[in-house]
């Protein structure tokens, strides 16, 4: 069932304000404080005596769930949870969870969007899969975690995804062992996630089932190491495109870029995060850290995101390092780490769709035109969006994650929907003054707006699709 279309003046308040709404929410996602709590305990994590010798995307364990649309909406969908075996970033075994679901009814033939959402975290309640499933708003102030995760938010591009007919996987890119940033990993659990949708004989998927990938900032870099590693780790998936946002290609500009901004909050989670997959870095790190610097990072390791970001809005490095930041990373140890999360090795043969702002606080445009031009050079088809939208107080990182979600969504559904390729070879480059004005927005808005109040009053998404 669909909203009434109306046209006209009242019409355009009626989808504009949804918008807004959702873009409030969205928002103040990432501008609250949240409380610290135990980290919660859930054997479904754990795979099973001998999953070593399973094959990568094969099904260890499965559950049916109830996911919530902003913490609070149960999304009326059929979903369930799937543990799969994966591979780490060192090619070892590994397993990692994702949450898929589709629309009511029987399963039928339907594309897959796999959406990998920006946790930015090394705890489990910061997942997409805890927080999508227990996350509710009462728990926000009573020291649930994951209330304040950048998660919830982002449900609402699945229900976008859900509305449209669409099979939507949400994987945790980080794996059981909550990982972020760390380099093949998240491209690995992303593929091995589509991999374990198509073999879940429920969601009705075939081996020839159309996949596209999208995500923005933390998910834009599980989706683009996704895109990389794909032609050698999973060739056989039929991905016919990777939507792919502000990927934060250069952590080291990222912490000169973000310094004295509201988001840069971001370092410290980052340096925690390579922390966790390096004993190494985080010895030599800590040799530069202040006392103010230690408790920022050890907080960014226990914390979700918007926690982490609010505690530290404005900061200075300065405050928690005891050296020149042009020093700092180019320490021989911590300068190796923060390179080899660098993508570009490996060149995507999927067509790629990609925005960045270009005064980006959190990802310098600087390092996201390198990839592109690196890719293109080895004949990478790709379309690359770069958004002027100007700097401002919360910054333009978040801005643009809300004005491009449209027009990467109207491309997303042309590579889904489409019979052939959804662009041609080679590689186009704009730069527009905002993406809010992309001619896409003008149908994919309304339609997104939709969806997000289908799922806020129970409407079964896509069940007649």
């Amino acid at each position: 069932m669909r909203f009434p279309r109306r046209t006209g003046r009242v019409g355009r308040r009626i989808r504009w304000s949804a918008l807004l709404v959702s873009a409030l929410i969205a928002v103040g996602s990432i501008t609250a404080a949240g409380h610290g709590a135990a980290e919660v305990v859930d054997d479904f994590y754990t795979p099973p005596a001998g999953f070593e010798s399973s094959a990568p995307g094969a099904i260890l364990a499965s559950r049916p769930v109830t996911t919530k649309m902003l913490l609070q909406f149960p999304v009326n969908a059929q979903a369930w949870q799937l543990l799969y075996r994966t591979t780490d970033g060192e090619g070892r075994p590994y397993a990692a969870v994702t949450t898929v679901l589709i629309p009511r009814g029987p399963a039928v033939p339907r594309p897959l969007l796999s959406l990998q959402m920006a946790y930015d975290a090394v705890q489990r309640e910061c997942m997409p899969s805890h927080t999508l499933t227990h996350g509710d708003l009462a728990g926000m102030l009573n020291g649930q975690k994951s209330g304040w995760s950048t998660v919830p938010a982002e449900m609402t591009r699945v229900a976008a995804g859900l509305a449209k007919g669409w099979a939507v996987a949400v994987p945790d890119p980080g794996g059981v062992d909550d990982r972020f940033l760390t380099p093949n990993l998240m491209g690995y659990t992303t593929l091995d996630g589509i991999r374990a949708a198509r073999n879940f004989a429920p969601l009705g998927l075939a081996a020839d089932t159309r996949v596209a990938a999208w995500g923005y900032s933390g998910g834009g870099v599980a989706t683009s190491w996704a895109a990389q590693v794909q032609p050698r780790y999973a060739p056989e998936l039929n991905m016919v495109g990777f939507a792919i946002g502000a990927p934060v290609q250069d952590l080291g500009a990222a912490i000169r870029t973000a310094d004295g901004r509201y988001t840069v909050g971001l370092a410290p989670l980052g340096l925690a995060s390579i922390s966790k997959d390096s004993p190494e870095f985080a010895a030599r790190l800590d040799s530069y850290l202040t006392p103010a610097g230690r408790t920022a990072v050890a907080g960014a390791g226990v914390e979700c995101t918007a926690t982490i970001v609010s505690a530290h809005r404005f900061k200075r490095v300065s405050e928690w390092v005891n050296a020149p930041i042009e020093e700092i990373l180019a320490d021989p140890v911590l300068a190796g780490e923060v390179d080899a999360r660098k993508r570009g090795a490996e060149t995507p043969r999927a067509p790629l769709y990609v925005v960045n702002g270009v005064n980006d606080e959190v990802s310098w445009i600087g390092g996201t035109d390198d990839l592109v031009a690196r890719y293109c050079a080895d004949g990478a088809s790709i379309t690359y969006l770069r958004d002027a939208t100007p700097d401002s107080v919360i910054g333009a990182h978040g801005m643009v994650a809300l004005t491009a979600s449209s027009g990467a969504m109207a491309w997303v559904a042309r590579a889904l929907e489409g019979e052939g390729p959804v662009q041609g070879p080679g590689c186009t480059t704009t730069t527009v003054a905002t993406t809010a004005n992309d001619p896409a927005n003008a149908t994919a808005m309304p339609e997104f707006a939709n969806a997000v109040l289908a799922a806020l009053v129970g409407q079964a998404l896509g069940a007649q699709r």
